[in-house]
């Protein structure tokens, strides 16, 4: 993006003109990195705390998960029941989007993932909630777009099982529709 000239920071209300990272990883990356007078390092104190990210207007997170189930909720962290990353710097991100003034939040993920739907009605006892639906914004396969953002219960599952794969898509219905009629009794 910076070879491109994209990444400039000229619109950015924070940091103005200034590439602002806490980690490089790779030789290029640290030979790069020390010609730049326009990268500045900072520890994550900075880098990932929420009320600096919502300084920056329209602030666009971007995360990947594991699942995403039907009321928003997703996991980051488990799979199979077995722990593969953390959270890093997700709520952090997310939070600090959504306050960011035009800020999104986006997580993208596969709709599939080992020959399962990685969009899933509930999540169960193998994995945990990462991020809670009341932060969920956008959600993104490659079948599409869910936004999640102040949408009711009804309309995110509409939205997510749009963009589950298509051979899962009858089946998260039938299981939306078993999850609220056995809520409305």
């Amino acid at each position: 993006l910076y070879a491109a000239g994209a990444l400039t920071g000229a619109r950015k209300t924070l940091d103005t003109h200034t590439m602002v990272c806490c980690t490089a990883l790779g030789t290029r990356v640290y030979d790069w990195a020390a010609t730049r007078d326009d990268l500045r390092f900072a520890p994550v104190s900075y880098t990932h705390e929420m009320r600096v990210v919502a300084q920056i207007d329209r602030f666009v997170s971007i995360n990947t998960g594991l699942a995403v189930d039907l009321f928003g909720q997703a996991n980051v962290e488990m799979l199979g029941g077995r722990q593969v990353s953390g959270t890093g710097g997700l709520l952090d991100f997310v939070r600090g989007a959504r306050m960011s003034h035009g800020g999104r939040s986006i997580l993208a993920l596969p709709s599939t993932g080992g020959g399962s739907s990685r969009i899933v009605p509930r999540l169960d006892a193998a994995h945990v909630v990462s991020l809670p639906r009341a932060d969920a914004d956008i959600v993104v396969t490659e079948h599409g777009v869910a936004h999640l953002r102040e949408r009711s219960i009804d309309e995110r599952a509409e939205a997510l099982i749009a963009i589950a794969d298509p051979a899962a898509r009858d089946t998260l219905g039938n299981a939306w529709d078993a999850l609220r009629a056995k809520g409305a009794q």
